[in-house]
């Protein structure tokens, strides 16, 4: 798959069924100059302390290993961050996901009432991904190049017609997630970012996370990025307008574009899974967001397992909340089985890291055993 397909690719698919069973070993990550780059996966059960297992490099120049504290971009995992937020908003009645997007962006009136916020946030708009629209410096639309939710949402709103009737396709994008964001902002007066840390990070102790909305903030204990120096890779980034030479070793890969909305959370593994504990528990965020958070909703296509920025599905015959995400510098992937009290996660620091064969070939050799 090529870099450009990471970063596009489509992340909500079903998984296979199965069930997990006993208790899995930390290990401690090996010296990170032996690695490339590498994982770090994280396991939680209601009432005990997390687990840890890493691997590799999270900064090479540096001789610096992957921890439970090292800081991943999560790339799609954030858009359950930017629906929680909404869920919120929700909670607090300042807007309902049967308002029309048009009442909070006039933009987008030219769509009419019909395009609803439900219809963001189920993938069902018709709304153009920003990616299909010519940038007009004719930079492409990857996050080594830089540009910014504003540009990204333009580039949707200056199409004058949707792809299809909301509420009669399903098709996954970006931008109805960065929308959200516009949304929520002008809502509560305030920028996105600093609305995630108030409601959600730091209720949660999560101090290490943040909505990288600004490319310039020096993040403690951040992965930098790496992959193979591939002749395919390489003609795949020339193609993409970066100066890149062939050779041996590992390509270093840099977030430059600080979107956000559908992915641009950052965050480690140590935190990440206070989320997700949450998740199983309900004792901070609470039953009502919680039950919100999980809720699907019917439209005219058949795709009806989605909730907020999370899917439901089943794995080994145990229902779960799952997503995946990717980009140029990420790969992530998330499962937690609220019946089990059991939650994990993978981030890895390599864009073709696969995260979900990797933690689910992790529990099938450490095996987890759930609560009947």
């Amino acid at each position: 798959m090529s870099l450009s397909d990471r970063v596009m690719q489509l992340l909500a698919t079903s998984l296979t069924t199965v069930l997990i069973s006993a208790c899995a070993t930390a290990q401690t990550a090996e010296p990170a100059h032996l690695q490339g780059p590498g994982y770090v996966i994280g396991l939680i059960r209601s009432g005990e302390p997390p687990e840890f297992d890493m691997h590799g490099a999270a900064d090479m120049e540096n001789d610096r290993p992957i921890s439970e504290a090292t800081v991943f971009h999560i790339a799609s995992l954030s858009k359950q961050i930017t629906a929680a937020a909404l869920a919120m908003a929700i909670l607090e009645d300042r807007v309902s996901l049967d308002d029309p997007v048009s009442a909070y962006i006039p933009e987008a009136e030219k769509y009419g009432a019909e395009l609803k916020i439900a219809h963001l946030l189920y993938m069902t708009s018709g709304l153009t991904e920003y990616t299909s629209v010519p940038r007009e410096a004719g930079t492409p639309w990857t996050t080594f190049h830089y540009f910014t939710v504003d540009e990204a949402i333009t580039a949707c709103l200056g199409v004058e017609a949707l792809q299809f009737e909301p509420g009669t396709q399903w098709s996954y994008s970006n931008v109805n997630y960065m929308l959200i964001t516009r949304i929520l902002a002008g809502i509560y007066e305030q920028p996105f970012a600093e609305l995630v840390q108030e409601k959600i990070f730091m209720p949660l102790g999560m101090n290490a996370s943040l909505i990288n909305d600004d490319v310039t903030t020096v993040i403690p204990n951040r992965a930098n990025a790496y992959t193979t120096r591939s002749p395919e890779t390489v003609a795949e980034l020339r193609g993409a307008g970066l100066t890149i030479h062939h050779g041996d070793g590992l390509i270093q890969i840099r977030r430059n574009a600080p979107h956000y909305g559908g992915s641009g959370v950052m965050t480690s593994m140590e935190d990440w899974l206070k989320w997700q504990s949450d998740m199983l528990t309900h004792e901070i965020l609470g039953e009502a967001f919680w039950d919100l958070m999980v809720q699907t909703r019917t439209f005219g296509h058949d795709k009806t397992n989605d909730a907020f920025g999370l899917v439901h599905g089943e794995w080994r015959g145990h229902d779960m909340l799952w997503y995946e995400g990717g980009d140029i510098d990420a790969s992530s992937f998330m499962m937690t089985f609220p019946d089990d009290g059991f939650a994990a996660a993978c981030f890895s620091n390599d864009p073709f890291g696969g995260c979900a064969d990797r933690l689910r070939a992790y529990l099938d050799t450490n095996p987890i055993s759930v609560a009947d």
